[in-house]
């Protein structure tokens, strides 16, 4: 038997190993170093699916972009990343596909209900909040598991007119950013992001979708223009959001 290996006694004077630890089956419990270990299983989630996801806030509107996984019998139309939760605020959600789809619908009732009790919209920061509430919640019940996903919240301020983006992760917690990376290769976009943003610099709408550009060919590198792309768009000139899908072409020298 392997150094370290636990074993119990069973009726009748055998010995059995011991299964994991209680803390780390569940949620709600402590490990002796102070951790949730299904928090920690739930980011490296977000890593599983092999994307990386980049968002960038300009002077006047927000880019967000993510790659999909490459899948030639599968119809991708049935597929997303990306959704609008309102005509001004999308969410773009990097992980497990299936639990984005249901925190995006959760979201499209939030806001709905929003509207129809305030009769106004819900800005983005709002439901940045929103969404890091109820992640925050999942980590302290036993019957429930966190979302293995990071959510990038981006749009237009009703109440202000400015471009927001918010991420938010598992554990509850959400920031603001002037820029932001999530999945596979997020310490690598962080990396490349924070030293361009280093002089805070006040970026048009064509400079903000070409940083976003260099960040993803900076860690995709060889794969860069083989892979399709979702994009998610807002400006103040045109606050509704927009999402598309698109290839990037090499340019001819």
């Amino acid at each position: 038997m392997a150094d370290g290996d636990a074993v119990v006694a069973v009726s009748g004077g055998g010995r059995s190993r011991a299964g994991p630890p209680d803390y780390e089956r569940s949620i709600t419990l402590f490990s002796p170093e102070g951790r949730l270990c299904q928090l920690d299983y739930a980011f490296n989630a977000v890593k599983l699916g092999g994307i990386t996801s980049v968002g960038v806030r300009g002077a006047d509107c927000v880019y967000v972009v993510t790659h999909r996984k490459e899948d030639k019998l599968q119809d991708k139309t049935t597929v997303s990343h990306l959704f609008a939760i309102t005509e001004r605020m999308g969410l773009l959600a990097t992980g497990m596909p299936a639990d984005g789809r249901a925190l995006a619908h959760e979201a499209r009732n939030a806001a709905a209900e929003f509207r129809f009790k305030w009769g106004y919209e819900m800005s983005p920061r709002m439901l940045a909040q929103w969404i890091a509430d109820r992640a925050q919640i999942r980590t302290q019940h036993a019957q429930t598991r966190p979302y293995g996903i990071v959510s990038m919240i981006f749009g237009i301020d009703e109440e202000e007119g400015t471009p927001q983006l918010f991420t938010c992760d598992p554990a509850g917690q959400f920031f603001g950013h002037k820029a932001a990376g999530a999945g596979l290769k997020e310490r690598e976009v962080i990396d490349f992001l924070e030293e361009r943003m280093e002089s805070n610099p006040s970026l048009s709408s064509e400079s903000t979708f070409e940083l976003i550009k260099c960040a993803l060919e900076h860690v995709l590198r060889g794969d860069f223009y083989t892979q399709e792309y979702e994009i998610g768009f807002v400006s103040k000139e045109d606050p509704t959001v927009n999402l598309f899908t698109a290839k990037f072409v090499r340019r001819q020298s």
